[in-house]
């Protein structure tokens, strides 16, 4: 795997959403980012009734509540309209000129709206009275994690994604069919792209499990989710790294 990561960072070196190009130690930020994201949905989900990074969970929902079997649809609905927001605003950012990289610019905008959202977490008290506050809260939510959706979409020049994992599961069917029936050609890269999505999956689903558990603790879990986002800092690579 490390033989064709490395192979694949001569065509990278240009795209400024590979997290090859973008982080030292590429394998450990796409564990964490996609970690993080499990962690904070598990939460918001058992707390609010909606996702903030699962939003393809959140249209269900929003149509199972139309349909009257979903209280909490508001919320869903809340939650993915401010993803969509923080993504858009957020790759704008990313877009602009500035002497700070797009992926260091991406990331203090995804830690600097996490962190907003702990705030709200506390002053809500979780979204505990329901009604208007739970609806605040996964907006606030979906748009930190819309915010986390841009800092990389590539890892070594293969597709992918910190918080929308069915496009994950996908790709890894494809990968699997390329692997052991595609030509020798691709069969390398076929593989590397599995494990890469295996990765991803499975570092969401123990976010996940995590955030369930955290449940003891409601006022501090997107507050965790921030200091673990932030950490990524010290990961980000100068320019002068860059080739």
């Amino acid at each position: 795997m490390g033989d064709s990561a490395a192979s694949a960072r001569p065509s990278i070196t240009s795209d400024p959403q590979d997290v090859y190009r973008e982080f030292r130690q590429p394998l450990l930020v796409l564990a964490l980012t996609t970690g993080i994201a499990g962690f904070v949905d598990a939460f918001a989900f058992l707390r609010y009734g909606a996702f903030v990074a699962n939003q393809s969970g959140n249209a269900v929902l929003l149509g199972i509540g139309l349909a009257g079997r979903h209280a909490a649809w508001p919320e869903s609905a809340a939650s993915l309209i401010a993803f969509a927001a923080g993504t858009g605003v957020v790759s704008q950012v990313r877009a602009a000129r500035s002497r700070w990289s797009p992926s260091l610019r991406g990331l203090a905008c995804a830690v600097v709206t996490l962190a907003l959202w702990a705030v709200l977490n506390v002053l809500l008290h979780h979204g505990r009275q329901g009604g208007p506050s739970r609806i605040a809260l996964a907006a606030a939510g979906g748009f930190a994690m819309g915010a986390l959706a841009t800092l990389f979409v590539r890892t070594a020049g293969i597709t992918t994604a910190i918080t929308y994992q069915s496009g994950t599961v996908a790709k890894i069917g494809e990968r699997v069919g390329r692997w052991l029936a595609g030509p020798d050609t691709r069969r390398k890269r076929a593989r590397q792209g599995t494990f890469l999505g295996l990765l991803a999956l499975i570092c969401y689903a123990t976010g996940g499990g995590i955030g369930t558990v955290a449940q003891e603790q409601p006022q501090w879990v997107p507050a965790w989710g921030t200091l673990a986002l932030a950490a990524l800092s010290f990961l980000v690579r100068s320019r002068r790294c860059r080739r």
